[in-house]
């Protein structure tokens, strides 16, 4: 199950697997330049793995391509901003809630919203 998806911010998302009997999920993110990945907070684990490109997390530091980061459970991620194209691999155990100025949930990016960006992407092709 795979799709183009284009949210708001400089993103593409591409699904790559959804396992909607655990909540766990598979996506490819594209980070384009000026790209900003919104604060947010890990519902469940998520395994991420660098595939291109560089920048600098808030909160688990520099990385570049080839690397691995880890996010455990209930982690907050402050903004990331991304100077150049960055592709990710993430594997997700469990939502993300993204997260407004005042720490308030804005919106979860679960199974659920993922097949929802995959049926719009159908309907425009």
């Amino acid at each position: 199950m795979h799709t183009d998806t284009d949210p708001d911010g400089g993103f593409t998302v591409h699904v790559v697997k959804l396992v909607p009997e655990t909540g766990e999920y598979t996506i490819m993110v594209r980070a384009e330049p000026g790209g900003l990945l919104p604060r947010h907070r890990h519902v469940d684990s998520a395994e991420i793995y660098v595939l291109k490109g560089s920048g600098a997390h808030p909160q688990t530091g520099a990385f570049v391509a080839g690397d691995y980061v880890s996010d455990s459970r209930g982690a907050v991620h402050d903004p990331l901003p991304f100077d150049c194209e960055t592709e990710l691999l993430m594997v997700s155990r469990g939502p993300s809630v993204f997260l407004g100025d005042n720490g308030e949930d804005l919106y979860v990016m679960d199974v659920e919203m993922l097949q929802g960006m995959m049926a719009a992407a159908m309907e425009n092709t």
